[in-house]
Parts: C-alpha cells; structure tokens; sequence
C-alpha cells in the first residue's frame, strides 16, 4: 500500500509539472503571436495615418473657426478626407485635431460632418479620446495603445502630425490627423492564438494520459 501511495504521489507530481510546463510554453507563444500581430496592425494604421496626413496643408486648417462647419472650405477638407480613407473599407472615421497651448485637444475637421452633422465632432468640441496618445503624435505617428470608448462608439485610433512647413518651413506640427478602425476589427485581427492554446490544451491532455498510464502499467508490472 505504501508502495502504491509513492507511487500514485510520483505520478501526480509529474502530471503537475507537465501542465505547468506545457501552459506556459503554451501562453507564451499565444502572447508573442499576438503582440507580433498587435505591432503589424498598429504600423499599418500608423502608414496609412502618416500618408493621408501629407496631402493634408496647414492652409487649409488655420483659418476654420467654429461655425465654419458648412462652408466650402470645410466642406473641401471633409471630402478630400472621405476620398483618401474611402480606399480602406475598414476605415471608419478620418477627422483633424488641434493641440491647444494648455494642452486641451479639440476638433478641426471631422469627415462625417457632411453626412452627419448631429453625430459628427463641431470645430472646437474637446475629444475624449485619449490624449497622451495624441500629444505623442506630435512627433511622429502612432496608435492608441488600445481600444478605448468615447461617446462616439469604441475604436482603435492612428494619428500624424500635419507639418506645418509646407507653408513656413518652420517644421512644427500644425495638426494631427486621425483615422478611427472598429475596436472589434481591430481585437479580431490581433487575437488569432485560439489554435495555439486549443493545441497547448491537448497537449496537456495527451501528456498527462501518458503519465498515467505508463504509470499505472508500471504499477501492474511491480516496478
């Protein structure tokens, strides 16, 4: 009976270890597949962001004033914006920030405005979106660190700066540009380890069967 209890204890032990083991190489890899698939997401977003941007001139912005939102200056930004996000069906949203002196972060265009006004940002309006994110595009593009929810619905969002020295040469940010994707198109794309961890899984299955029943043959056998 003695004998039995070790050796049922043996094969616990092991059978713990080889979950242990297993779960982790397995989490492991599900991490590093996503993050690798987070990072090539974000840089596309950051790409197409960085090109709409530049076909964007300082020129066009300075003079907007809230109220401007249905003059043809306006109304020539919003659709050049609908033009260029229009080639990514999974755009949703292309609109143009104003970093203020205190900080604050407000709308200057927002494409939507054409075709829905009552839903769409007024010049002015203060975004919610989070603005670290934004401060940091004004040096260079990048990407909310996730998906985040403002009133609007919930997106993962790419901004660049629009450079004001197409008209001055002083090469200081203007603006910055920001194109919104669905948060859910964004979580599908980047969470693509079911296979991995349903492989880990029977792994662990596979593994642990054998453990036991190597050991328990072993048992019978006197070992």
């Amino acid at each position: 009976m003695i004998c039995s209890f070790v050796h049922s204890k043996k094969i616990l032990i092991c059978s713990i270890i080889v979950i242990l083991i297993i779960g982790s190489f397995t989490l492991l890899a599900y991490s590093n597949q996503n993050t690798a698939l987070q990072n090539t997401v974000k840089m596309g977003l950051e790409s197409t962001a960085s090109v709409m941007a530049t076909q964007i001139s300082p020129k066009e912005l300075v003079a907007l004033k809230p109220g401007d939102e249905g003059s043809e200056q306006y109304m020539a930004i919003t659709q050049k914006l609908r033009t260029m996000r229009s080639m990514d069906d999974t755009i949703l949203n292309a609109y143009i920030l104003k970093v203020n002196p205190d900080q604050t972060v407000t709308f200057l265009v927002d494409d939507l405005y054409p075709v829905d006004p009552q839903g769409s940002a007024k010049i002015g309006e203060v975004s919610t979106s989070p603005k670290m994110d934004i401060l940091l595009a004004l040096s260079g593009p990048t990407t909310s660190k996730e998906p985040y929810t403002t009133r609007y619905g919930s997106f993962m969002t790419a901004y660049a700066p629009i450079d004001d020295a197409v008209y001055d040469s002083t090469g200081n940010t203007y603006a910055v540009l920001a194109i919104d994707v669905p948060a859910k198109d964004y979580t599908d794309a980047t969470s693509r380890g079911g296979l991995i961890l349903l492989t880990g899984f029977i792994s662990m299955i596979l593994a642990v069967g054998a453990i036991f029943w190597f050991g328990r043959r072993d048992e019978k056998n006197g070992r």
